[in-house]
């Protein structure tokens, strides 16, 4: 239980390894927020958690959106007052195309989903763990 107490945001937390860290946090103590662009998915690790004796909340989630980080952190601290963990895991690799193929549009997608994604999330969950005085953990 050496997340007891804590309170983690999981970006693209609906599979994977992001799925894997959001499982891994609650059996360890943590409330877990899943935020993912697949709701479906979302919904399901949530609802498994939430049945195993966890406690986690989905929300939708488009990394690349400022107002959408802007919301999560917002909601997190309204369900469950605080936000201490930080994982930026979203990320894509892109269309699997020859570089002389990709258009501008893909690269910007890819770059935009990569590293303005976990800078937005940084920088609204940063905000956060410095008003609680109590520091926090962000893992890029």
């Amino acid at each position: 239980m050496r997340l007891q107490g804590k309170v983690a945001i999981i970006s693209g937390g609906a599979m994977g390894l992001g799925e894997a860290f959001a499982r891994l946090f609650a059996q360890e103590g943590a409330k877990v927020v899943v935020g993912d662009i697949k709701e479906e998915q979302g919904h399901r690790v949530v609802n498994e958690i939430n049945r195993s004796g966890g406690v986690a909340l989905f929300v939708s989630l488009d990394v690349t959106k400022e107002e959408d980080w802007t919301r999560t952190v917002e909601e997190t601290v309204q369900r469950f007052g605080s936000v201490n963990v930080l994982v930026n895991n979203a990320g894509i690799i892109g269309r699997d195309v020859p570089v002389s193929e990709l258009s501008e549009e893909d690269w910007d997608h890819v770059q935009a989903v990569n590293l303005k994604g976990p800078f937005l999330c940084s920088k609204e969950a940063a905000k956060i763990m410095i008003r609680q005085g109590k520091g926090g953990r962000i893992i890029n």
